[in-house]
């Protein structure tokens, strides 16, 4: 138990609360990114160790890349004098009961419903806050909403005209030989301009879903075989990692597709040569992760903060609005999208989307 030990005595400012997870599945891995995620006021929370029988159990696969111990027999972790709270999450009464029984007296003990129920409260406190701070960027963007509306619908009319003039001048035999190159840009600058215009009615405009009963795995590997022949001309190396637990769900699957094939086609964008690409899927009891890693890659801070913002790209608008689209098809499944990116560790995109049952 040297190693759990080691764990346990980092240094902190605040008391350390050091747990230990009886139980290394899907609950495990979720709840570990959950506790390392969320930093309490008052204490410094330090998983150190997880138990299970299966050595390849989820939980006890993220545990050992993290440097975290890992066993067999939980009784392993009674030889921890530091240990304060075992979190039992087997979900089975046998081993809860086993647990209570052997364990060593000043070690305290939270089951599997206990640890879900102080989730779920954490979640709907941070959904509380998400959900306000939306209400707040909702009004700012309803009244950017009514102005881009306006605008769009008062800028199509002339533009319309321009593209209509310009294609009879463009087929006109009188046209002059040196003009034609002008009037040729004229005409794909309105297409253009027109297909900024048609996406920004898109990202206004409520979405309609066409819900049916899909699984996210297929999705992922679709949008990997799309995007497949430009990930080799990057040159690129890539990897999936798929969760053979994931079931099916209700979600629109041309509209996730589209969304997954345009944030993953902007992370390549920001790698270098040889660099790996990496898809993942995860279960977290009722939401799926599906990670997009960029190993090696690298977003400037001011380029991440404006990632999904539709009017940032001034080199390309028409990217801009993808990447808020897509953030807006995941938001409006009722799901959320967060980005990472450190030198020299690369660029995570974690796409968090509900199950939703499929009856």
């Amino acid at each position: 138990m040297e190693s759990v030990q080691k764990i346990a005595q980092g240094e902190t400012k605040l008391p350390c609360l050091n747990i230990a997870l009886v139980g290394g599945g899907c609950g495990g891995s979720a709840l570990i990114k959950f506790l390392e995620s969320h930093k309490l006021r008052n204490l410094h929370v330090c998983i150190v160790g997880v138990a299970d029988l299966n050595d390849d159990a989820p939980g006890v696969v993220y545990a050992r890349k993290k440097g975290i111990y890992t066993t067999k027999n939980y009784r392993d972790f009674f030889s921890c004098a530091d240990l304060h709270l075992l979190i039992e999450i087997t979900g089975r009464e046998d081993v809860l009961e086993e647990l209570m029984r052997t364990k060593p007296k000043e070690v305290k003990v939270i089951d599997h419903l206990s640890a879900r129920l102080f989730w779920d409260l954490i979640e709907v406190q941070e959904e509380k806050i998400s959900c306000e701070k939306k209400l707040a960027h909702s009004n700012r963007l309803a009244t950017v909403g009514r102005m881009a509306s306006y605008l769009a619908h008062e800028i199509r009319n002339p533009l319309v005209s321009i593209g209509g003039f310009a294609t009879v001048i463009q087929n006109s035999p009188e046209l002059p030989a040196n003009l034609r190159p002008k009037v040729e840009i004229i005409v794909n600058e309105v297409k253009r301009l027109e297909g900024v215009l048609r996406n920004m009615r898109n990202f206004i405009r409520p979405l309609k879903q066409n819900k049916g009963k899909y699984n996210y795995n297929e999705l992922v590997r679709r949008a990997h075989d799309i995007l497949q022949w430009e990930i080799k001309a990057r040159k690129l190396e890539t990897s999936l990692d798929l969760d053979s637990d994931i079931p099916n769900s209700l979600f629109d699957k041309e509209l996730i597709l589209e969304a997954l094939v345009t944030i993953t086609r902007k992370l390549a964008q920001s790698m270098e040569k040889n660099q790996r690409l990496s898809l993942q899927t995860e279960l977290c009891w009722d939401t799926v992760g599906i990670y997009l890693v960029g190993e090696g890659s690298w977003i400037p801070p001011n380029d991440l903060e404006n990632m999904f913002n539709p009017f940032a790209d001034e080199q390309d608008s028409s990217t801009g609005l993808d990447m808020a689209m897509s953030k807006k098809i995941i938001e409006d499944h009722g799901g959320e999208v967060k980005v990472t990116s450190e030198v020299g560790e690369g660029t995570a995109i974690v796409i968090e989307l509900p199950l939703e049952n499929t009856g």
